[in-house]
């Protein structure tokens, strides 16, 4: 499966998802998918999130509370969930903003699966 497919497959099953990112660990996109085709945003909005994870990361060894396994960032419009996949690669997954957009953050854990599987981990 490659990674595009696994990212279009997260997107399409999340209702009011935006797009998602998969990214390296200096925040380039490996992939992205997004349903209005704004790639630029997605790939955007992916790397500043992947900031955010990696200051997460250092806050979590200094408290010496073990690796994150995801973030969830809400914003007015939107909800990020972040969650790495291996080595400083991590997915983000971008949903409207609405009072059930949280569960979206449990459709991204078998994509970060699949996406190990896919890298060979």
């Amino acid at each position: 499966m490659s990674f595009r497919r696994i990212l279009r497959e997260l997107v399409e099953s999340v209702p009011g998802s935006v797009g998602a990112v998969f990214a390296d660990d200096e925040g380039e996109p490996v992939e992205q998918i997004t349903r209005n085709g704004d790639a630029y945003h997605i790939c955007f909005l992916g790397a500043h999130n992947g900031l955010l994870l990696n200051s997460v990361k250092k806050l979590s060894a200094a408290a010496g509370t073990g690796d994150p396994k995801a973030i969830h960032v809400r914003t007015e419009k939107l909800d990020f969930f972040t969650a790495p996949v291996y080595d400083g690669y991590f997915v983000v997954l971008a949903v409207e903003s609405n009072p059930t957009s949280f569960r979206a953050g449990f459709a991204i854990n078998p994509a970060v699966r699949s996406i190990r599987e896919e890298m060979g981990y």
